[in-house]
């Protein structure tokens, strides 16, 4: 076997005990090169072992030296010059060749190394520009979260407050401006049709009502507010047999204290538990009506869906947000006008509700309808209903049977003149001026009067006021419709 020491120089690393002088154990060189023989090979081949003498004398002449061979390239470099080693005695040539291979191996290692060390660094950079951008986008989709999250809770708490402002008991002379805070000027309303409280006929639709505007949302708030208030007095007959009793004895569970003051409390609340938002930044949610009395016993109850919209912020706001734009003035007034409502949506169950207004005045009556136009208000009635003129000094123009038995007065006696004829010496005189400020603005009213008959009787009339349009479809309030009872004898 031929040995290529220059080859295995490059592989396994150099080979130096092929260069010692010495002999290596049963090695022959010579003419047998290459081949390795023990004692006992040479016995069986039959030859003659060469005398010690014989192979030092073989080692001098060169037998057994290795012949040069020419190293293979790596990488592709040229092979080392060997000039130098030419003119070098054969054993330093051979050391010079064999460190000029390593300082070779060892330049390619050391550039490979630069190389693999550069791409390295370059893959790390953009490792680190990539998360740079990742985290950059991370936290503006976590800033646009925690402001949506903001809006949100903003939108939600207008639309309990919208809620809050719809059976509000007091009168504010600030209400249009409590509602602008809450809704946009040209909001709507949408209800189901609700026949047992006064409306205007021009709001029906085809699914329900329409009220449109701040204005006529204040006069349906007031139209539903007369509409509990019937609810919570629990109003008893005004048969003679009981008009001498207070009206906690007309029925024991009345919330009316006996200076006519309602113990009723009424809540109309947003329930968060289940609310869920659109893609669109809708809102919709249920919620709940209550009325309970003194003693937190439920009267009615009833519970519905709503849906809000609201109105986007405008591409210039959310351009001037973005560059750091406008102070903190113009970011609040972005707030407000987030928060406003566009549209809601009540939907709930009319016939239910009726039926627990129904009970809730008395099981023994009936819960009529309330008239919207003035054909309606015409038709025959047992209520005691006056007609009068749309506006100051709201002049009688048709007075019924029911009217005329309970005030005394015959239609020749009434006609053009006012519900003056009505009032006595203990008339709350700011009373009767809330009930005409309130028509004179065409919204339903009711209040608790001390009134006088003919004869000078005095009798408690609970009073309830509703604005009458024309059947022609008009918008315009053509007349007052004034419902009496006699709750106190």
């Amino acid at each position: 076997m031929a040995h290529d020491t220059n080859a295995l120089d490059c592989l396994f690393g150099p080979y130096d005990f092929l260069d010692t002088a010495q002999p290596i154990d049963g090695y022959q060189s010579g003419g047998s090169r290459g081949r390795r023989y023990s004692a006992t090979s040479y016995a069986m081949t039959g030859e003659q072992q060469p005398a010690p003498q014989q192979q030092q004398q073989q080692q001098q002449q060169g037998f057994g030296r290795r012949e040069s061979v020419n190293p293979p390239t790596l990488g592709g470099m040229p092979p080392p010059d060997n000039k130098r080693a030419r003119l070098m005695p054969a054993g330093d040539a051979e050391l010079q060749d064999k460190a000029d291979r390593c300082r070779a191996r060892n330049r390619e290692h050391a550039r490979q190394t630069r190389r693999r060390k550069k791409e390295f660094v370059e893959s790390l950079q953009v490792s680190v520009q990539q998360l740079g951008r990742e985290n950059e986008i991370m936290a503006a989709r976590l800033s646009n979260l925690d402001e949506r999250a903001q809006e949100r809770e903003r939108r939600a708490a207008s639309v309990a407050r919208i809620l809050e402002l719809r059976v509000k008991e007091e009168d504010d002379p600030d209400v249009a401006a409590q509602w602008a805070e809450v809704v946009e000027p040209d909001f709507e309303l949408k209800l189901p049709h609700t026949p047992y409280r006064s409306f205007a006929a021009y709001e029906a639709t085809a699914n329900g009502r329409t009220v449109s505007g701040i204005p006529a949302i204040v006069a349906d708030v007031k139209s539903l507010r007369v509409c509990l208030g019937t609810l919570k007095r629990r109003l008893t007959s005004s048969s003679s047999s009981s008009s001498s009793r207070r009206p906690e004895e007309n029925d024991p569970q009345s919330c009316s204290s006996s200076d006519g003051d309602v113990a009723c409390e009424t809540e109309c609340v947003l329930e968060r538990s289940g609310l869920a938002w659109s893609t669109d930044g809708s809102l919709m949610a249920p919620w709940t009506l209550r009325i309970s009395d003194a003693k937190r016993q439920v009267i009615l109850q009833q519970r519905g869906m709503l849906r809000a919209t609201f109105r986007g912020r405008s591409s210039s706001s959310s351009s001037s947000s973005s560059r750091g734009g406008g102070d903190a003035d113009d970011g609040e007034a972005k707030h407000q006008q987030q928060e406003r409502a566009a549209t809601l949506e009540l939907t709930f169950d009319t016939v239910s509700f009726w039926q627990q207004l129904q009970r809730g005045v008395r099981p023994d009556r009936v819960y009529k309808p309330v008239p919207n136009t003035l054909d309606q208000a015409l038709q025959p009635s047992d209520e005691a209903r006056v007609i009068t003129s749309a506006s100051r000094p709201f002049v009688i123009e048709h007075v019924n049977g029911a009217w005329t038995k309970l005030c005394g007065y015959d239609p020749d006696e009434c006609l053009g003149k006012t519900l003056a004829i009505l009032q006595g010496p203990e008339t709350a005189q700011e009373t009767v001026q809330k009930i005409n400020a309130d028509a004179s603005k065409g919204h339903a009213t009711s209040a608790l009067l001390a009134n006088y008959n003919k004869e000078g009787a005095k009798f408690n009339n609970y009073l309830r006021v509703f604005p009458l349009v024309d059947d022609d479809g008009s918008t315009k309030i053509s007349h007052m419709l004034g419902v009496l009872q006699n709750v106190i004898g």
